[in-house]
Parts: structure tokens; sequence; C-alpha cells
């Protein structure tokens, strides 16, 4: 499949014009070379240069150190130590022109010659998703995937300096059908953190999981709450029996705010890790990114250089070796969706195609709003603590908005009661994480 026309024109001119003032990331997969360099100082932090160029610079290889993660990577970055409109849908004309000499009476194109326009590309992705049968526990429907996302703050524990209980989203996952294909996480420790959490999944939940981490050792950071969230990075769980892994993972590092220029950030947590997979049941490829964007550090609209953020991770699931049938990022944005005053801040007024985003994207829980009787009061009911910062994103291979069904938010009450009811024991006062999951059906 191809992407729209309008898209292979615009999304590129974007990026460009708003990572001018930012530089971009150095290194490729394979023979593709990303869009522009960036220069490092003496302390490892990149910098933007005065203008984009263009460039091929050598990529690094990383070996995780278990099974159960990917043992190949490119990597970006040397130095990191859901309105209604059919907004974007770059649908083309035919192009085809009458020939009137030729026209007869009846108007039948098979005596004129003249074939009828083709539908708009995108002229079904505000329709309904496919019917589909009652979920079962394994999904073997070629409609549909099943897709989490959640940053799991280092898996708390009870008893830690910042106190939780990690299982009870788990028990969650285990009460919904059908379990999940697809897990997005942010704020993973390491790859021993990582097994540990694929053990308890395929011990808890029905299938076989298999992690793609990008950093299987990150370097350490402070943190208020302790050692135990002092390493942080990221990665992508998916199902054994619904996808295998094509090709390597791609890790590159995110855009800060720093004194009022967009430069990479340094921090490991903010490395950010995609994959292309092949769903075996529907024989179709997916790329699929975790993220995880810096903190807002800076003044004005983009405090925390969300746009160029946005516009990268674009790039990045379309970009040689990626792409496929349906394209899925999502994470910690860490900037929330809309201001103080309750306008959509510019990312995601970019990124969010059912408001006319010119990037063309389905948020699940923003398409699930627009239904509620006020849209903002729900969009504020799905937030994570005072902001909604933790969501998903897709599109199909057409650069459509991808269907999607049963989008949710699941509190912390929800979790605990399927923890309560599973294993009969609960504290209401831990939660799973400080960040609220998000899981959404998601449709070719």
């Amino acid at each position: 499949m191809h992407r729209p026309t309008a898209r292979r024109i615009v999304t590129p001119f974007l990026l460009v014009l708003h990572l001018a003032g930012c530089g971009t990331d150095t290194s490729t997969t394979g023979t593709e070379a990303d869009t522009a360099l960036t220069t490092q100082t003496e302390d490892g932090q990149a910098t933007a240069p005065d203008a984009p160029t263009t460039g091929t610079a050598a990529t690094s290889t990383t070996a995780a150190s278990t099974g159960t993660t990917s043992t190949a990577t490119t990597d970006d970055v040397s130095t990191a130590g859901s309105s209604t409109s059919d907004g974007g849908s770059g649908a083309e004309e035919s192009g085809a022109v009458a020939d009137t000499s030729a026209a007869s009476s009846t108007g039948d194109s098979s005596e004129t010659g003249i074939e009828p326009p083709p539908p708009p590309l995108c002229a079904d992705q505000d329709g309904p998703p496919p019917a589909v049968d009652t979920p079962k526990a394994i999904n073997d429907d070629p409609a549909f995937i099943q897709v989490y996302v959640n940053n799991i703050e280092n898996l708390k524990l009870s008893g830690e300096q910042c106190a939780g209980d990690w299982t009870d989203l788990i028990y969650y996952m285990k009460t919904i059908e059908p379990s999940p294909d697809l897990f997005l996480v942010q704020q993973i420790s390491d790859t021993a953190q990582l097994d540990i959490l694929i053990e308890r999944m395929n011990t808890e939940l029905p299938g076989i999981f298999e992690g793609i981490i990008a950093d299987a050792d990150p370097w350490t950071q402070l943190s208020p709450c302790g050692k135990e969230k002092e390493k942080q990075t990221n990665a992508i769980i998916f199902r054994q029996g619904r996808f295998s892994k094509v090709g390597e993972k791609h890790v590159w590092q995110s855009w800060a705010n720093k004194n009022g220029e967009c430069v990479r950030n340094n921090q490991a947590r903010t490395r950010n890790v995609m994959i292309k997979l092949h769903d075996k049941i529907a024989d179709k490829d997916v790329a699929v990114a975790s993220l995880h964007w810096s903190t807002s550090q800076g003044e004005g609209p983009d405090p925390a250089c969300a746009k160029p953020n946005v516009l990268e991770a674009d790039q990045k699931v379309h970009k040689n070796g990626f792409g496929g049938d349906l394209v899925i990022f999502g994470g910690d944005f860490n900037e929330s969706d809309r201001n103080e005053n309750g306008g959509f801040r510019p990312w995601y007024a970019l990124a969010n195609g059912d408001d006319g985003g010119e990037l063309n994207y389905r948020d699940p829980i923003y398409r699930t709003c627009q239904s509620a009787k006020d849209l903002q009061t729900c969009l504020d009911d799905n937030r994570t603590g005072s902001k909604r910062i933790d969501m998903l994103f897709a599109q199909d291979g057409d650069g459509c908005r991808a269907r999607t069904r049963r989008a949710h938010t699941i509190t912390y009450n929800e979790a605990e009661a399927a923890a309560k009811a599973i294993t009969g024991i609960g504290d209401p006062d831990l939660n799973y994480s400080e960040h609220r999951a998000v899981r959404a059906e998601f449709y070719y």
C-alpha cells in the first residue's frame, strides 16, 4: 500500500521546517540516511546546527542479554549515555479528462471511455470497524489487535520509597478478553526487570509474550523515588502467537527544551524504541513504537519540544524498513493534549486527525469522547493526575485514521478490584503506577 500523496509532500516539509531549529538525529537503519545531522558538545549533549543537512552516519548494534529481548538494533544517537472531518485523507483526483466529442446520449462510461473517479482514499476512516465475533481469551481474529500502553514506573512494590503494586494491572488484563497482543511499556529498569514482567504475564495471561527493550542496561539517573527508579528505559511486549519480528529494532532519543532551544535529551528514559512486526494471523505488517518524551523544561506553547517529537515519531514509523498495514505509537508524552485554557497544544493539534490534524492519526480515547455529552469533560476523565499525557495513536497503511473500538483508560479502582477478585487480597492505597494505562482495539 502507498500513503496518500498529500502526506508524502507535507510530512517531510513539516519535519524539516520544525526541526530546522532543533537539529535531527544522526544515524540510520541499513543504508537509509535520516533528514539531518546534529552536533555534540563536550558533555555529550546533541545541539542543533544552523540549518538541516542530509548525510549518512554509521549505525551501532547492541545485543540484549536474554532470550526475551531483541538482539539487534539501529540507534540514532551515538551520544545518548482522535471533529469528524476527513482531514488529511490525501485522496487524489483520477486525472481523467473527458473527450466531449465522443460522449453519447446515454452517458455510459463504456461508451464515452470516461472512468468514474475513484472514491476518496480515506472515505471509510470514520466508519465503524467491521463487526467481529465476541472476543475470546486469545485473539485469533484477523480484523484487529488488542493494544495496551502504560508507564509502569519501574514495577512499583509495597515498601518502596514510592510504593505501589504493579501486579494490579496484570490482574486487570486477566479479566479482559482478549489478552494483550501488544503492550507498550515505559520506564522499565532493564532487561532483568523486563523479564520479570514478561514472566508474570506468561504466568497469569493467555498467550506467550516476548519483549524488545531500548537499552538492556541503561545508565543511571537521580530520582526522587531513590534507587528503585535510578534506571529507566522503554520496551515493547508482543504475543508470540500473533506476531513475529521483522528486521531490527530502532532506537532514538527524544527532544528536550533547554534554554528555549530543542536539543536531544540526555536521559536514558527518553530513548524511544520501535520494531516492525508481522501479524501471522492477519498476514499484515505493523510498525509499533514505545515513546517516553522529555518533561516540560521551557516556556511558551511547546515547553517540552513535543511538536518536533511528534513529527519525528511520524517520520520514524514510516521510515524505510518500517511502515506497514498499521503504524502505532504510544507512551508517556509528558506534555498534555491541552493547554491551561483548554485548547489543544500544537503537537496534539498536528497529530489528531479527528480534529483536523495534518498528520491524521487516530487517538482512540478522543474518538470515544466524540460521542460523549461533553468532549472536554470526557477527556479530563481519562487523565493521569491533572493532565492527559498517556496516549495511543494509529494510522493505516494509506495514511488514514485507523479504526478503533473499546478504547478505555484503566482506573486504579478497576485494577484493584480485579486483583482482589482473583487473589482475595487488595490494598486500595497501592496503585499499579502513577500513570493510568490505556487499552484499545485497532482494526486493519
